[in-house]
């Protein structure tokens, strides 16, 4: 029986430390190379690739500290190691949430300091994985860096991974704030940790922040502004590969590179997908990109193994077997992908956008829209994440369900291991765009309208090319492929059921 369908972990894989964190309320035990620090009664310790950056506020009163690879939108830049300052003062810790976070992005864990109470916040993202234990008081990049090898093995939910991730095949994953070990939660986008009473709690949207819809065309200028700078300052920082496929997401990167497209380079993986290698092709050749399609690399069974202890054996996915391929982009360090754009296109309630707002929702709902099993401990995580959202708009709701429960656990879940390959940004990733994708009323963005404004102020050229289509017969054989996996016809029934059930 190989790795790769295995029904219980490997548990003496090698853990993966590059580019990880590590926070406790003890001194850790951390790999050698990392970096210790006490800040607060709090021990930090990270790999010395990471930039650490020390915030201060208009008095030079240090508020937090920022490690990772954070994005100033007040700066126009991404940070570097050493301190920065903001104009305001920042006393309380709604200070911070009003005046800091929104103008942060790239990725990065946040911890506070001085006087505000200890609490680590992740980026929009959380493109930061973050895994706690409250029992142990201590938090880490990925439970393989939270939990020793014994603790691994000895506290492993069999159960939630046989239910969750097995029985769904390639692509089943445990969603919420669980994970596949007892007493080891996930960290989501939007909550923040409190290192005192080591729980989650949401702070944004704040309960009102939806009650009323953004005016697309504005929502849409300050999203399109924050995409350009974003893509300016990474180019400023990093060697650049962004995603090329045929879909909306790929097609909106690239209209927002417009400005820095001689810096830039572009890759198509290939899958198989033959709309996506000629689309992208079309692409590159009418406005000269700096294009490549490259080739899957497979994963070997302990390349495999690693990459189910760095997730924490939370998910089986495509990039288990293919993670390695990044390597071939050997010029480029950082990449951009389209993650989290669907929020921004009604992908949890494309079916029904119009009448969403007007319909029942509770857990079970949420859970089939996910097209997840509907598991009676994931069914209580995920009710328990809806008292967090009372009062919100359903469609607002259904698009953190993607944002958070989707991307923030599954996506974000795998950041330890695709990190160490090839850096992750994710320019969708920021206050501004996200409120935009978010507070935009259904009816208003559709499944593709927010889309194609944003990409006639971006850069209309790249509108020619339809999305996701050939233009002529062979997109019909395109759905046949996918009408033929059961896997996804099993999900499509489960997301089309959601809510009719009596």
């Amino acid at each position: 029986m190989t790795i790769e369908n295995a029904a219980s972990p490997v548990f003496n894989a090698t853990p993966v430390v590059d580019y990880q964190v590590i926070v406790s309320a003890d001194e850790p035990a951390s790999p050698g190379s990392y970096v210790r620090e006490e800040i607060g009664g709090i021990w930090l310790a990270y790999d010395p690739l990471l930039r650490s950056v020390e915030l201060r506020d208009q008095g030079g009163r240090s508020f937090g500290r920022l490690i990772g690879f954070p994005y100033s939108e007040v700066h126009h830049a991404f940070l570097e190691s050493g301190g920065v300052e903001f104009a305001e003062s920042i006393q309380t810790v709604e200070d911070l949430e009003r005046h800091i976070i929104p103008r942060l992005a790239g990725m990065y864990l946040l911890l506070t300091e001085g006087q505000l109470p200890s609490r680590v916040y992740p980026d929009h993202g959380g493109s930061m994985s973050l895994v706690y234990s409250p029992p142990d008081r201590r938090a880490a990049s990925s439970p393989s860096l939270l939990l020793d090898q014994t603790e691994y093995r000895e506290r492993f939910r069999q159960d939630l991974h046989s239910a969750l991730v097995i029985r769904e095949g390639a692509g089943g994953w445990i969603s919420g704030t669980l994970t596949a070990h007892r007493d080891v939660f996930r960290l989501l986008p939007n909550h923040y940790l409190d290192l005192k009473a080591w729980t989650t709690i949401r702070f944004w949207p704040q309960p009102g922040e939806f009650a009323t819809w953004r005016n697309m065309t504005a929502a849409g200028n300050l999203a399109a502004t924050a995409l350009k700078s974003f893509v300016a300052a990474a180019c400023d920082s990093f060697s650049i590969a962004s995603t090329l496929t045929a879909g909306f997401d790929s097609r909106l990167i690239l209209a927002s590179c417009r400005d820095d497209i001689s810096r830039c380079s572009f890759f198509t993986l290939d899958t198989g997908s033959r709309v996506d290698r000629e689309v992208s092709r079309k692409l590159s050749d009418l406005y000269d990109l700096n294009y490549k399609l490259i080739p899957l690399r497979a994963a070997d069974d302990v390349e495999m193994a690693a990459w189910d202890r760095a997730v924490g054996d939370c998910m089986l996915e495509a990039p288990r077997r293919t993670h390695r391929t990044l390597l071939d982009l050997e010029d480029r360090n950082a990449i951009f992908t389209g993650m989290y754009g669907e929020v921004g296109r009604c992908r949890l309630y494309r079916q029904d956008f119009l009448e969403i707002n007007l319909k029942s929702l509770d857990a079970r709902f949420v859970v089939d829209r996910l097209t997840l099993p509907a598991h009676p401990e994931l069914l209580e995580n995920i009710d328990a994440w809806l008292k967090g959202l009372a009062g919100q708009p359903n469609s607002v709701i259904l698009d953190l369900a993607f944002h958070e429960l989707k991307f923030g656990s599954w996506a974000m879940g795998q950041r330890p291991v695709t990190n160490s390959i090839k850096l992750n940004l994710l320019p969708f990733a920021q206050r501004s765009v996200l409120d935009a994708f978010i507070g935009v009323s259904p009816n208003e963005k559709t499944t593709d309208a927010l889309f194609w404004s944003l990409i006639e102020q971006l850069w209309p050229q790249v509108s020619q090319l339809p999305i996701n289509k050939f233009g002529d017969a062979r997109d019909f054989f395109e759905v046949w492929d996918k009408i033929s996996n059961p896997n996804r016809v099993r999900r499509f029934i489960r997301d089309r059921l959601a809510g009719r059930r009596s």
